[in-house]
C-alpha cells in the first residue's frame, strides 16, 4: 500500500513539474515582422531578385500589402456589426462587395507599378512564391496531410 502511494505521490509531482516547464513554453507568438522578413527573404529567393529589384519592389509591394490589409479589417468589421435583418444584410453584401472590387483595382494599380521596377516574369514569380509561402506556412511542418505514413510530410523545396 506505501508503494502505491509513493508512485502516485511521485506521478504527482512529476507531472505538476512537466505542467510547470511546459506551461511557458506553448505556441510562440506571431511576430509580424519576422513574418515579412522571412516573406521577403523567401519571395526574393524563389523569384531570383537581385538586391538592387528587392529594395526597389517590397516597399511598393507591403504598401499594397497594408491597404489590402485594411480594406479585409473593413470587410470584418462590416460583417461582425451587421444587423440581423434582411435591409441590413443587402446593405452590408453590397458594401462589402464593392470593397473587393476596391481591393481588385487597388491591386491592378499596385501590380501596374510593380512592372515598372521588376519585369514581368519576376513579378509571376512573385506572385507564385507568395502563395507556397502562405501554403508551407499554413501546412507546418507536419505536410499537407499531418499525419505520418501519408507519403512525405513537410513543405517540398520550391522548383527551380
Amino acid at each position: 500500500m506505501k508503494r502505491i502511494a509513493f508512485v502516485a505521490l511521485m506521478a504527482l509531482f512529476t507531472m505538476n513539474l512537466w505542467a510547470q516547464q511546459t506551461q511557458g513554453a506553448g505556441k510562440p507568438r506571431f511576430d509580424p515582422q519576422e513574418f515579412q522578413q522571412r516573406m521577403e527573404e523567401a519571395l526574393t529567393r524563389q523569384a531570383g531578385l537581385t538586391a538592387d529589384e528587392a529594395k526597389a519592389f517590397f516597399p511598393i509591394y507591403q504598401e499594397m500589402k497594408d491597404k489590402q490589409r485594411a480594406i479585409g479589417v473593413q470587410i470584418h468589421q462590416l460583417k461582425k456589426q451587421c444587423q440581423p435583418d434582411e435591409a441590413a444584410y443587402t446593405t452590408t453584401i453590397t458594401k462589402i462587395k464593392q470593397l473587393l472590387v476596391e481591393s481588385a483595382q487597388l491591386e491592378q494599380n499596385y501590380y501596374r507599378r510593380l512592372l515598372e521596377v521588376v519585369p514581368a516574369s519576376k513579378v509571376f514569380k512573385v506572385m507564385k512564391a507568395e502563395d507556397d509561402f502562405h501554403r508551407r506556412m499554413v501546412q507546418g511542418p507536419r505536410g499537407r496531410w499531418g499525419g505520418a505514413g501519408r507519403g512525405q510530410g513537410g513543405p517540398r523545396a520550391p522548383k527551380q
